[in-house]
């Protein structure tokens, strides 16, 4: 039985350690809070709590986080009085703190009973014969200030903490050091729990489920109907479906979840699980001893479409399920099918996981563990490594019964003194893998993100493009094209362009006085929300000339990240098995010899704060950016792209293109139809050869291209092109983008 304490916290800030000596040594006066008792949110933040109560600005305003800072270098109590019934005297009581961030002491009824270090491990404590049965407890959780972690610059090597980095400052969010109870607490009535549960499908119908009880019974059911049940013998429990519902990723089958239900004389587990077998083969590369990342779901082979999740919030004690749902959603309504946890972040409550899992969006799990520019390498100290292997213990066994778990991963961007990605010869991850080796075999450990065998897109060296980061900025109207044209990647892990965020976000956090044009290096608040991602224009600022409007200048930001992304997308896609160039003669054959690709996964889905600009697709608030629309729709299962050479022309130019069916489903192609449009909208006169199509760059500000889809199985697809023509002085004009930007965004 559990018992939640969830309700009737309160919450103080006091100076450190005087909350645990009580009084002065030397006067005896007692010591007070530097903060008045407030009420507190369970699971929850400090800063929130502090919000709520007036004691702090909201740190997401302006530059008011830097007021903030002191948060994190007081000691803040939280306590909660309960009762419990005394109908459960003589059975065992554990009290569980999932979520203690970071260092706690904790006391029951004045008298301690426990110290806990780490953000991931759940604090679990006996506390039967410390509890009064009928009467008044009272808990008190002491956190000790955040230890003085590395942000997103300084060495890896010296990191001893496994708490979030990315608070710390990354460069999608601010220096917000989290403190706080973020998961549930609860207390645990039971003398038999169910201990180290672990379920796997094994093909052919069955679930075998072990437990270190050597008793306990299951039931496993589906919408009501009981499939089958049974008492395990000797820890361990077969149950058969004869006719299975295979659970697959989003956009290549049914996501149906069982109902499975464990139980023990004096405990009861309920768990939502999958059928699915999972197997991993190696892609087509020259380097034989590339790892195995292709995922084979049930005997399928799966094309990755991925994002890299952030933490949804600085507060991440504060996402609730409808939020999580909010995003993962969009995810899935994206065609989605992956999302990367990324190691610089958190491992996020059991909720994530659960949704992927009815959403078919498999995940890839990183631990805590992430770069820091100066140095990459795994920490080998001793305290850190004492606290990754029990990160890692006690994410695996919780996390490894989710149907959606895919990959296990070392951690962000890990590597040697020389740059080279990290491998299993590194102690470090050689420890977690044995750890995952241990207790889930049967999925796969990537050593870290990007694997390599180079870290960085390298367009000269193609072959060694096997799991790569990087670019994050869209790399010019020529440059972008090359540089997505010419290189083969097997696998992008991350990469991205940066946006503008949506004008609303932009305005809820910055005053009137900065809501205006400007740049990161000339205004302070832009640069506390977006330091390192000042947007195209002002990269490339020839491009639209100077601008003075806000809103134009975030719909111009909007459009290039999009279509950069979008470019980037349709690229990879294009050298995947279910991509062939659509040949208007009706010979459509793969004509060149190629180096496949597997997947790609974007950087990044969403913010932890409102950024006035960043890589994300998606803002703080849940809003999508341009982005997410282009994203969204070139990963359409059965799409129409363009391959193209650049985005800026000049009149009277031969503008070439070819033509590109993406066929994940294996449906087939009726017919590709292909408009052109002049800046009037008067179509264009365009020859349809082999493969594509050319035409004679016009006089005026624009031209479209657009290319329409028709199924066998009836579904269309189409996929719009904006291309801009320069001026005399090689500038374009902005309002065809703004033209087109209100036009796509009805």
């Amino acid at each position: 039985m559990k018992i939640r304490l969830e309700k009737d916290w309160t919450v103080a800030g006091s100076w450190p350690f005087t909350v645990m000596q009580g009084a002065s040594v030397e006067t005896g006066a007692k010591f007070t809070a530097v903060t008045p008792v407030i009420p507190a949110k369970v699971p929850g933040s400090v800063y929130d709590d502090l919000l709520c109560a007036g004691l702090i600005e909201d740190p997401y305003y302006e530059r008011n986080s830097l007021l903030c800072e002191w948060v994190a270098n007081r000691f803040w109590s939280y306590q909660n009085t309960f009762e419990v019934s005394p109908d459960i005297r003589g059975k065992r009581v554990r009290l569980v703190l999932k979520g203690i961030d970071y260092h706690a002491h904790i006391y029951l009824n004045d008298r301690k009973i426990a110290e806990h270090t780490g953000m991931y491990v759940p604090c679990v404590t006996d506390i039967t014969d410390a509890l009064k049965y009928g009467e008044a407890n009272t808990l008190t959780v002491v956190l000790e200030n955040a230890p003085d972690e590395m942000g997103q610059i300084g060495y890896t090597s010296r990191t001893f903490t496994q708490k979030a980095r990315f608070g710390y400052k990354w460069d999608f969010g601010t220096r917000l050091v989290n403190l706080g109870l973020y998961d549930e607490v609860y207390l645990d009535v039971c003398s038999d729990p169910l201990k180290d549960v672990h379920i796997r499908y094994i093909g052919d119908g069955t679930l075998k489920i072990t437990a270190e009880n050597p008793e306990f019974t299951g039931t496993l059911s589906y919408n009501g109907w009981v499939c089958a049940m049974g008492p395990a013998q000797d820890g361990k429990l077969l149950l058969h479906d004869p006719m299975p519902k295979l659970w697959y990723p989003n956009g290549y089958g049914e996501q149906p979840l069982y109902d499975l239900k464990l139980t023990t004389d004096d405990d009861e587990k309920t768990y939502r699980v999958g059928f699915r077998t999972v197997e991993y083969r190696q892609p087509k590369c020259a380097d034989r001893t590339v790892l195995p990342y292709i995922p084979v779901i049930n005997g399928r082979e799966i094309y990755i479409k991925g994002v890299n999740m952030t933490p949804l919030d600085h507060m991440y004690g504060c996402v609730t399920r409808e939020r999580y749902e909010q995003f993962i959603k969009m995810a899935a309504q994206a065609h989605v099918n992956l999302i990367r946890v990324w190691g610089g972040g958190i491992i996020e409550k059991e909720d994530f996981y659960d949704l992927c899992d009815r959403y078919g969006i498999m995940v890839w799990q990183e631990f805590i563990q992430s770069s820091s520019g100066i140095d990459n390498i795994p920490s080998k100290r001793p305290e850190f490594l004492a606290l990754c292997e029990a990160t890692a213990r006690a994410a695996v066994t919780e996390k490894r019964n989710h149907v959606s778990l895919t990959y296990w991963s070392g951690g962000n961007e890990l590597m040697d003194e020389h740059g080279i990605p990290s491998t299993f010869d590194d102690p470090n991850i050689a420890m977690l893998r044995e750890i995952v080796r241990e207790l889930s075999p049967e999925i796969l450990m990537l050593p870290t993100s990007a694997s390599g065998p180079t870290e960085w897109f390298d367009p000269a060296h193609p072959e060694r493009n096997q799991d790569i980061h990087g670019p994050w900025k869209y790399e010019g109207t020529e440059g972008h094209y090359n540089l997505y044209n010419s290189s083969t990647i097997l696998l992008h892990s991350e990469f991205g362009v940066d946006g503008m965020s949506n004008l609303p976000a932009i305005e809820s956090v910055l005053a009137p006085e900065n809501r205006k044009v400007t740049t990161m290096g000339e205004n302070l608040t832009w640069r506390h929300h977006g330091e390192w991602w000042d947007t195209y224009v002002y990269r490339e600022r020839p491009l639209f000339g100077e601008l003075s409007d806000l809103g134009e200048l975030v719909k111009l930001s909007q459009f290039m990240q999009a279509e950069g992304i979008r470019y980037a997308i349709e690229s990879h896609r294009r050298r995947s098995k279910t991509a062939h160039p659509w040949s208007l003669d009706g010979d459509n054959v793969c004509v060149w010899p190629r180096q496949e690709n597997i997947g790609a996964i974007v950087w990044q889905f969403n913010e932890p704060w409102p950024c006035v600009s960043c890589t994300c697709m998606v803002d703080y608030y849940g809003e999508p950016k341009l982005a997410y629309d282009f994203f969204r729709e070139a990963q359409t299962p059965l799409h129409v792209s363009m391959q193209y050479d650049k985005l800026l022309w000049k009149p009277g130019e031969w503008f070439l293109a070819s033509i590109y069916v993406h066929d994940d489903p294996g449906t087939g192609a009726e017919s590709v139809t292909i408009r052109v449009y002049g800046d009037d909208g008067a179509p264009i006169e365009h020859e349809e050869r082999t493969q594509g199509i050319n035409f004679i760059v016009p006089e005026g500000r624009s031209f479209r291209v657009e290319c329409e889809l028709t199924g066998t199985d009836g579904s269309t697809d189409r996929n719009v092109y904006l291309f801009l023509i320069a001026d005399g002085e090689g500038k374009a004009d902005k309002t065809p983008v703004l033209d087109f930007f209100d036009e796509y965004r009805k």
